[in-house]
């Protein structure tokens, strides 16, 4: 009976390819109506680098044509009235997660500043709800006038013994998601545990040798000039790296046939460097795409202004060739991923997926087209986005410790003493960088004391997806906060609670709020809520309308610096100061971590 099915839904899959294709190439020929024709647009030509006057004929999600005259007839004909024409941007490695918006809403906001289709990796969301949270994602785009393509998370956690994610992934897993629809990849994958040659996470890389997918990797750990370490991570199967922080990481992985990613996002402003140092020592291209990585729809929407666009308009101000950056925009990622012959080029068979300029610098695009259809005119979307059905268990993936109260803050002394030495986590505003200090403070009754003068305040991280019911209390520096609590639920990888506070029963309160709304931001004072932000979606990501989200994030920071906090971003600094992969200090639910030797000590530094 299956096997029957199977073989049904097959000649039935292949009856329809045949039938489109039928389709395409009479209209190719003029002899069958396109359904939309783009006449007297300036196209940018990939491939022959060449700028010519034409018109193009899409037949449902493809382009049929790029020869004027050829086709006449159309249910649609748009004058784009010399208009230059270029592929929809790719982003080769983003994190939807990070930008706080479901698939329905990032839509809104990506497909009108010209980007048309995200390769996601998916390393956060594992950790966010394991597999079942991968799909929902995936599942999420499906209908959307963004396309995505999707990378496996190469682990979840990274480090078991140090923290807890809502779920663990093995190899078997990895296998099983690769074979996943538009599934191209496996990412983020680890140099320490290639170099150290863990068995399950050598196995992840033959899974993907295997099933012929790309193996992307994140370069930023490998000891700086170690050729041999370098040597040894292409090796494994490493074929990218987004982690191209300086350009003395450039040559090294040009020459080893490294595709790199350049990211230019809020925190890591560096691609006008490298294009100057691209054009200084004529470097080729070929192999460079550009890339945001991690931002948030508050980053995208405001001070940064834009997403692919901006690192593009930065190249051409740089001087870059316009045909080296379109390249860097879309051909060289959907090469990368073996997706040119459907994606980055306006050419006949490629999904009709168009980006319409004024002038090349000129954002947002006077049309975007998306699947052949017309998706945003001048920054505003055409077609209404809505969200697929959305799991109730990943509506309600908040569980706080049985028991949690105000008492679970407590840092004990550890003996009988008047005061502590202490590790001090040192916070930069919205970075990911901190910086581990030491103080003394005082103790009383067996408990060691926040010094709000001095601004060591308490930090904890409460695990909360009800697997181990464990938390951690340190102390941090920078938040400056007076009065009160703030907290948040958006904590990458991991995204366990975590509060900062200048008393304990406001930070009990705040956690208990998150609690209630099922995930995202909250500020407290004197026992009560002075603004939220809901993220139910996970714990992380919102549904609604990302204005109303935008409007709810000013709200939450304007409560934060009534509280004394002075950072632009409180509450993402939040989530980037816990990372147990980067310096000094990281904040896990199973305790402080030392990052250079990858163990948890103590608060208590030594006896004062």
């Amino acid at each position: 009976m299956n096997t029957t099915h199977s073989a049904f839904r097959s000649d039935q899959t292949r009856n329809d390819t045949i039938h489109k294709l039928r389709n395409l190439i009479l209209v190719a020929q003029g002899k069958k109506e396109a359904t939309l024709l783009l006449k007297n647009c300036r196209l940018f030509n990939v491939y022959s680098g060449e700028v010519c006057r034409t018109d193009i004929a899409i037949y449902e999600d493809t382009i049929v044509s790029i020869t004027a005259g050829t086709v006449n007839g159309a249910r649609e004909v748009i004058d784009c009235q010399d208009c230059y024409a270029i592929p929809g941007f790719i982003d080769p490695h983003m994190h939807v997660d990070t930008t706080m918006l479901w698939p329905n809403e990032l839509a809104r906001v990506l497909v009108p500043l010209g980007t048309t289709t995200v390769f996601v990796d998916m390393v956060n969301i594992a950790h966010n709800g394991g597999k079942a949270a991968v799909k929902a994602l995936q599942e999420a785009f499906k209908g959307l006038p963004l396309r995505a393509y999707f990378s496996a998370p190469s682990y979840c956690p990274l480090q078991p013994e140090l923290e807890t994610a809502a779920a663990e992934i093995d190899s078997s897993d990895i296998d099983e998601m690769l074979q996943w629809d538009k599934f191209v990849s496996i990412g983020e994958t680890v140099s320490s545990k290639i170099l150290n040659l863990e068995p399950d996470f050598l196995a992840r890389l033959a899974i993907c040798q295997e099933q012929d997918k790309i193996v992307s990797g994140h370069g930023g750990d490998l000891p700086q000039g170690d050729e041999n370490a370098l040597d040894a991570y292409v090796v494994s199967g490493v074929r990218d790296d987004h982690c191209v922080e300086q350009i003395d990481d450039i040559m090294p992985r040009l020459r080893r046939g490294v595709s790199m990613f350049l990211v230019e996002a809020p925190g890591r402003e560096r691609i006008k460097s490298f294009f100057e140092y691209i054009l200084a020592h004529e470097i080729p291209t070929q192999k460079m795409s550009l890339c945001i990585d991690n931002i948030t729809i508050t980053d995208i929407v405001g001070k940064y202004g834009g997403y692919l666009d901006k690192p593009f308009r930065i190249g051409l101000d740089a001087g870059v060739p316009a045909i080296d950056m379109i390249r860097m925009a879309t051909l060289n990622t959907a090469t990368h991923y073996k997706k040119d012959g459907q994606l980055g080029s306006l050419t006949p068979g490629r999904f009709a997926d168009i980006v319409l300029l004024r002038e090349l610098n000129q954002f947002p695009p006077e049309l975007v087209i998306a699947n052949g259809k017309v998706a945003a005119r001048r920054g505003k979307m055409i077609e209404e986005t809505h969200p697929q059905d959305i799991s109730p268990d990943y509506l309600n993936s908040i569980h706080l410790p049985a028991g949690f109260s105000s008492d679970c803050f407590r840092i004990p002394a550890g003996q009988e003493t008047s005061e502590a030495k202490v590790r001090v986590l040192k916070v930069r505003d919205g970075a990911a960088l901190n910086q581990c200090v030491t103080t003394v403070l005082k103790v009383a009754q067996g408990e060691i004391l926040p010094d709000l003068e001095r601004d060591i305040l308490k930090m904890a991280i409460i695990e909360r997806y009800g697997r181990r019911g464990s938390m951690t209390t340190a102390f941090v520096n920078g938040f400056h906060l007076k009065e009160g609590a703030i907290a948040t639920s958006y904590s990458v990888p991991s995204n366990n609670i975590v509060v900062v506070g200048t008393n304990e029963n406001d930070m009990a309160i705040a956690v208990k709020h998150l609690a209630d709304i099922q995930g995202g931001f909250a500020a407290v004072q004197d026992g009560a809520l002075l603004a939220d932000v809901s993220l139910r979606v996970g714990g992380i990501m919102s549904a609604e309308p990302y204005e109303n989200v935008l409007c709810d994030i000013e709200k939450a920071n304007a409560a934060a610096r009534s509280l004394g906090c002075p950072l632009e971003h409180p509450f993402f600094t939040m989530t980037q100061t816990v990372l147990s992969s980067l310096p000094d200090l990281g904040l896990t639910d199973r305790g402080i971590v030392d990052v250079a030797s990858g163990t948890i000590v103590g608060v208590v530094a030594e006896e004062a």
